[in-house]
């Protein structure tokens, strides 16, 4: 066994730890939603039962005001939570590294400057087409929650609604779907905070590095451009891929030590996955496409598709063959015209 393997333990057990802080966060983010929820039903409730037309823009104009009150809180929120993590986040990486490698010196940290420069700056990629920071996504995020709120008013009114079925629609709204997707986005911003503090650290210690490697989550939830880059190492310097890659993600990275520095045949590690058999623990070096192979066919086939499962358990396909090199996911349609042999029974 190695080092590589025994950081891989931990730290997708650490992982565990981000997502209950990402969950936090998010708890933190949806009070405030509620607490805006409330109030604009209590502004609504000023309204007559009838909803007078006349009346909708100065409805819109209060509601507004309200909700740029409790966006601008959930960000504030958001992004100062990760900017505590981050410094965490760095502390952990480099102790851990201290921890199992031979570098008498021990790793660098960054500085808190340059943590805080990073966190602002370095932009998530959870879109092929685009990379956005974290205020840009909140910022994003709350434009389209507030025009959201402001259509299914000004609909309601339009439909002919009463001011009750109005605000028992928006209230259904925020409760679930908006509720939903700031989990989703707080939780990425964790994630991202995470990737970046040790990317920082990675920097910081290159000397000592061989690049890092990106390590996907074992089960059928996890996305084709995660899987496929499961196990893929990339070099420190560059701009190369990192976490996270999608709304969501739950991939993370951990360092490729050189060999110099390695600890070695001491250091034991496994990986957690969740398959057709439940919770199992599996080698750390067994990637994605490794761990899927072992499972049944209906399993396969729900992680991938009907289709995607057959090309793969016809061993025509590895995972990384489903993605582009930006990580895009092909088509059927693009697949068959790529090598339309495969697709012949």
């Amino acid at each position: 066994m190695s080092t590589r393997q025994y950081i891989t333990d931990v730290a997708t057990r650490h992982q565990v730890f981000l997502q209950r802080y990402g969950n936090g966060q998010a708890k933190t983010a949806k009070k405030v939603l509620n607490r805006l929820r409330r109030n604009i039903q209590a502004r609504l409730a000023q309204e007559p039962t009838v909803f007078q037309r006349q009346r909708l823009v100065d409805v819109l104009h209060d509601i507004d005001q309200l909700s740029i009150v409790a966006f601008t809180e959930i960000k504030e929120q958001a992004l100062y939570g990760s900017k505590q993590l981050a410094f965490s986040e760095a502390d952990y990486s480099a102790k851990l590294f201290d921890k199992t490698t031979t570098v008498e010196t021990g790793f660098i940290l960054p500085s808190d400057s340059q943590l805080i420069a990073a966190i602002d700056g370095d932009r998530m990629s959870i879109n092929v087409n685009s990379a956005i920071t974290p205020e840009g996504a909140l910022d994003n995020f709350t434009k389209r929650k507030m025009t959201q709120i402001r259509n299914t008013i000004s609909d309601g009114v339009t439909l002919g609604q009463t001011t009750q079925e109005i605000s028992k629609n928006l209230s259904t709204t925020m409760s679930t779907l908006m509720a939903r997707q700031i989990t989703t986005v707080v939780s990425t911003i964790t994630n991202h905070t995470s990737s970046v503090a040790r990317q920082q650290v990675y920097e910081a210690n290159k000397e000592v590095l061989d690049g890092y490697i990106w390590i996907a989550t074992l089960d059928n939830k996890t996305t084709l451009i995660c899987a496929s880059r499961d196990q893929k190492v990339y070099s420190v310097e560059g701009n190369n891929p990192k976490p996270p890659a999608h709304y969501g993600c739950r991939s993370l990275t951990i360092p490729k030590v050189n060999p110099k520095y390695d600890l070695g045949a001491k250091i034991k590690g496994n990986r957690p996955s969740i398959g057709a058999e439940g919770v199992e623990q599996q080698s750390s070096n067994l990637s994605y496409g490794g761990w899927l192979k072992k499972q049944p066919p209906e399993f396969i086939n729900e992680a991938l598709g009907v289709e995607r499962g057959r090309l793969f358990r016809s061993g025509k396909y590895t995972i990384d063959k489903f993605v582009d090199p930006a990580g895009r996911t092909y088509t059927l349609a693009e697949l068959e015209r790529m090598a339309p042999i495969s697709f012949i029974e």
